[in-house]
C-alpha cells in the first residue's frame, strides 16, 4: 500500500508563506476565544438576565481554559454573550488582516450565536485526534490560504457543530444504542425515529470498509437502497453526520481524507432525493473541509446524466474536481486494489457488509463521570500547554529567533501527540459505541484495522471480539491478539 505522504500545504510540508498564514490564523482564533479582560468586563453581559451573576469579574482566558468539563460546560442559558462594543474591538483587530465584507458578516453572525467559552469547547470538539495544525490547515487550504476567509469558515463550521447539529453532545454521544432504545420504546414518534435511523445501517445504505491505494478509508454508498420519504430529513441528516464522524475516526497521520464510492448499480429515479445530496455537499464543502479525497461514481445508468448536470452545478469547483466516474471493476482498480474490492463490485475480497446490533451495556463507561472528568481536565491542561507553546511559536517567529522557533515547534509536536493520546483515552467516556467498534475495526487506543488477521481457531479478530463481548456482557471491549 502506498500511503499518501505530506503533500505541499499539508502538515510537515509547509513553505515559509504557508507557515506564516498558519500562525496568523492561530493568532486570530486565540484572540476570538478570549474572555473579556477586567477593563472589558462591563461589556460582557449575560444572555439571560435571570442567570446567576459571577461573584468576580471574568479574567482573560486562553483558548481551552474553562471552569467545567466538556459534559458540563456552560449551557446556552448561562453562556455570556459579548456586547457590540467588544465585538467591534475584535472586528477592528480582524481588519488589520484585511477581512472582507462577506467574511465580516459571517464572523459577526457567528459571534452573536456562540460565546467565547462555547467557541473554545467547539475547537476541542472539532479537533478530535487530529494534530491541531492539521485541523487549521484544512480551513486554510479550503479557502486558498486566505486567512480571514479561513477563519470565517471555521467559525461557521463550529457554530453548525455546536449550535445546530449538536454533533458531540447529541448525535455521537447518544449513538446507535439510544436509537435501539427508542425503537423498543412506547412513544410512537421516537419509535419511528430510532427504527428509521437504525434501518439505514441494517440495510447497508452506506458503510465504511477498507482502504484505497493511498491508504484512505473507503465509504461505500449503495444509492439503490435509498427510498425518499422513508425517513424524516432530520433523521437522514443525523445518519449522514454519524457516518462522516465514524469515518473521521479511522483517519490518522498522513491520511487526512476519505475515498467515497457511490455505487449506482440498480439506481432508478425512485431513489433520487435532492435535499440529502445538498446536505452531503455542504458537509464536504463547509463543515468538514478537505475531508474528501476522491469521489467515485460507479456504474451510473444513463438516466443519471441529466441529474448529474444539476448536481454538478451545485458543487464547489474543488469538490467537482475530485469526482471520477467508473463503470467496471477494472476502472475501480485504478484507485483501489482488486484484493480490497468486495465481490459486490467485481473485486476479489470475500467480504459482505453485516451490521452488528448494539448491546445493552456497551456504553457503560460513559456512566463513569469521575474518570471522564479527570481525563477531560487532563485534556484541558495539555491544551493550555499547547496554546502557550503556540503563542511562543508566533512570538518567536515575529522576533525571527530561530532557536526559540525550533524549541517552541518541538514542544508543540510533543503536546499535539499528548492530545491525540488523550483523545482516545477520553473517547469511550464521551462517545457511544458504533458499528466499527463492535466489528473490531476501531480498537482501544485508536488503532484501526480494516483487515483483521485470523486467530488460531480460524475466526477473524473482529468475530472473536464480538464473541467475547457477548460472553462477558460487561460493556468493556475485549482486546484480542492476532
Amino acid at each position: 500500500m502506498a500511503t499518501e505522504g505530506p503533500r505541499p500545504g499539508f502538515l510537515g510540508n509547509l513553505n515559509d508563506e504557508q507557515e506564516a498564514k498558519l500562525q496568523k490564523l492561530w493568532a486570530i482564533l486565540l484572540r476570538a476565544a478570549e474572555l473579556p479582560s477586567d477593563e472589558d468586563s462591563s461589556e460582557c453581559v449575560e444572555e439571560h438576565p435571570a442567570s446567576p451573576t459571577p461573584s468576580a469579574p471574568p479574567r482573560r482566558m486562553s483558548l481551552l481554559s474553562r471552569t467545567s468539563t466538556v459534559q458540563s460546560t456552560t449551557s446556552d442559558k448561562t453562556a455570556p454573550t459579548l456586547t457590540r462594543p467588544y465585538q467591534q474591538k475584535f472586528m477592528a483587530f480582524l481588519r488589520e488582516y484585511g477581512i472582507g465584507p462577506n467574511e465580516t458578516k459571517m464572523v459577526q453572525k457567528a459571534l452573536s450565536e456562540i460565546s467565547p467559552a462555547e467557541l473554545r469547547q467547539g475547537v476541542l470538539d472539532i479537533l478530535k485526534h487530529d494534530h491541531p495544525d492539521a485541523m487549521m490547515l484544512r480551513f486554510l487550504r479550503a479557502r486558498k490560504w486566505d486567512v480571514c476567509k479561513a477563519f470565517a469558515m471555521m467559525m461557521e463550521a463550529i457554530v453548525w457543530r455546536v449550535k445546530e447539529m449538536h454533533v458531540d453532545d447529541d448525535v455521537m454521544a447518544k449513538g446507535e444504542l439510544y436509537a435501539l432504545q427508542q425503537e423498543k420504546g412506547s412513544d410512537a414518534r421516537k419509535k419511528k425515529e430510532g427504527k428509521d435511523f437504525l434501518d439505514q445501517m441494517r440495510m447497508g445504505k452506506s458503510y465504511v470498509h477498507g482502504i484505497d491505494k493511498l491508504g484512505r478509508p473507503i465509504v461505500v454508498i449503495q444509492v439503490r437502497l435509498h427510498k425518499p420519504g422513508a425517513q424524516s430529513e432530520e433523521t437522514l441528516e443525523r445518519y449522514i453526520v454519524h457516518v462522516i464522524e465514524s469515518v473521521r475516526l479511522t483517519m490518522s497521520g498522513s491520511v487526512e481524507n476519505a475515498c467515497v464510492l457511490f455505487d449506482m448499480t440498480g439506481f432508478g429515479l425512485s431513489n433520487m432525493e435532492y435535499p440529502p445530496v445538498k446536505f452531503i455537499l455542504k458537509c464536504f464543502e463547509a463543515n468538514y473541509p478537505e475531508s474528501l479525497g476522491i469521489m467515485l461514481i460507479h456504474n451510473a445508468p444513463w438516466i443519471f446524466s441529466g441529474i448529474w448536470k444539476l448536481i454538478r452545478g451545485w458543487m464547489d469547483p474543488d469538490i467537482a474536481a475530485k469526482v471520477q466516474f467508473t463503470n467496471s471493476a477494472d476502472d475501480l482498480t485504478k484507485f483501489i486494489d482488486r484484493s480490497k474490492l468486495s465481490k459486490g463490485v467485481g473485486g476479489g475480497e470475500d467480504w459482505e457488509y453485516k451490521y452488528i446490533e448494539p448491546k445493552e451495556g456497551e456504553n457503560a463507561r460513559m456512566e463513569d463521570t469521575t474518570t471522564r472528568d479527570a481525563l477531560l481536565r487532563e485534556r484541558r491542561e495539555i491544551g493550555e500547554e499547547f496554546l502557550a507553546a503556540t503563542a511562543e511559536w508566533i512570538d518567536a517567529a515575529k522576533a525571527k529567533d530561530k532557536s526559540r522557533i525550533q524549541s517552541a515547534a518541538s514542544q508543540r509536536t510533543f503536546l499535539a501527540e499528548r492530545l491525540r493520546v488523550n483523545h482516545w483515552k477520553v473517547d469511550p467516556y464521551v462517545r457511544a459505541r458504533f458499528g466499527l467498534d463492535r466489528l473490531g475495526v476501531i480498537q482501544e487506543g485508536g488503532k484501526v484495522d480494516f483487515y483483521p488477521k485470523e486467530t488460531s481457531n480460524g475466526t477473524s479478530k473482529a468475530s472473536a471480539v464480538e464473541h467475547l463481548e457477548k460472553v462477558n456482557g460487561n460493556g468493556v471491549p475485549t482486546t484480542v491478539s492476532a
